[in-house]
């Protein structure tokens, strides 16, 4: 007998949303995860479809819960009421969740689940407040995961898929139709695709677009369209050419960890991971010492845990931390003459 294949990137996706959606990750798994992540440049692309798939899942899941509470009648209510707990919402729950991996595993069934979904032209706009990530999933089955304070709004017409970055970044998995273009804009910028993975960033003027998966065109007013591939990251800033860089996967993966909830970082310089901690809550950190700014940091933090990071910072660069009201800063150890 011949071994079995060994299962395909979309079958472990949809394995690790089913173990994290059941409960928090042991550290040997937090490893084995991130491991896997990190390991192809297409991995981080097949999670986000298997998620999309998820909350396909529990959309219709919950839909059809609706449909059977409204049909069920009074005997079988009185049933439900007496059943043994292994019989209760967290089983029923817990099924759906076992076939989940069967859905995403498979593009097809994802289609047929976005294909009862008619398009919507009026435009929508969705949120994520301060400290929070949203993922989202659009109409045509693509999925849209929204980082801390931004916003989209979306509008989709026969000829074209129109998301425009209000503010913030997100990431975008573009489910293929050639037909109809999936572009995405911000005042000056826009990214065309027709399916692929990439992120976009708003922030201090610029634009930032980093591709995951496939090929995107990146355009601004007056310019010919500049590719941008897989592991390529395009800057745009007003009244520049279009800057395109090699990365690292593992450089855009870590700069992407915001979508699991973490942050991190591998020498920036500490007002740079201040500003980036900063943009989670509400709570914000100060650092006013132009030599203890520069100094480098490294390390992995929860989003939004500032107390977590200043503290982290502190012990690391041989800093001090002062709390006033709502605002943590760090300042450099004064030097006491003998």
């Amino acid at each position: 007998m011949t071994d079995p294949p060994p299962p395909s990137t979309n079958d472990v996706a949809a394995r690790w949303v089913v173990r994290r959606e059941s409960g928090p990750l042991s550290e040997a798994e937090e490893r084995e995860f991130n491991a896997w992540l990190a390991a192809a440049p297409h991995h981080p692309g097949a999670l986000i479809r298997a998620e999309v798939a998820w909350q396909n899942m529990d959309r219709l899941g919950a839909m059809a819960g609706a449909a059977a509470s409204r049909h069920s009648t009074h005997e079988s209510a009185k049933k439900i009421k007496t059943e043994s707990p292994r019989l209760s919402g967290s089983s029923i729950v817990l099924g759906r969740r076992r076939f989940i991996v069967a859905a995403a595993a498979s593009a097809a069934a994802v289609t047929i689940v976005v294909s009862l979904v008619s398009f919507n032209r009026q435009a929508h706009s969705y949120t994520a407040d301060v400290g929070e990530v949203r993922r989202i999933t659009l109409e045509d089955g693509s999925g849209v995961v929204l980082n801390s304070d931004s916003k989209v709004t979306v509008q989709f017409r026969d000829a074209v898929r129109e998301v425009r970055l209000e503010r913030g970044e997100a990431i975008f998995e573009v489910a293929k139709n050639k037909a109809r273009p999936f572009i995405v804009l911000t005042d000056a910028v826009s990214v065309r695709a027709v399916g692929t993975a990439f992120a976009v960033r708003r922030a201090e003027g610029a634009v930032s677009v980093a591709v995951t998966e496939g090929v995107v065109e990146v355009t601004q007013p007056a310019t010919l369209p500049q590719r941008v591939t897989v592991n390529e990251r395009a800057m745009v800033r007003p009244r520049q050419v279009v800057e395109v860089t090699r990365e690292n996967p593992s450089t855009i993966e870590r700069q992407l960890a915001w979508r699991t909830g973490m942050i991190s970082f591998a020498g920036e310089a500490l007002a740079d991971a201040v500003d980036e901690v900063n943009r989670y809550s509400r709570r914000k950190i100060e650092v006013d010492d132009p030599a203890l700014r520069t100094k480098p940091v490294i390390g992995i933090f929860r989003v939004g845990d500032v107390d977590a990071f200043a503290q982290g910072a502190a012990a690391a660069l041989g800093a001090e931390i002062e709390v006033r009201d709502s605002t943590i800063r760090l300042v450099a150890v004064k030097q006491h003459s003998p």
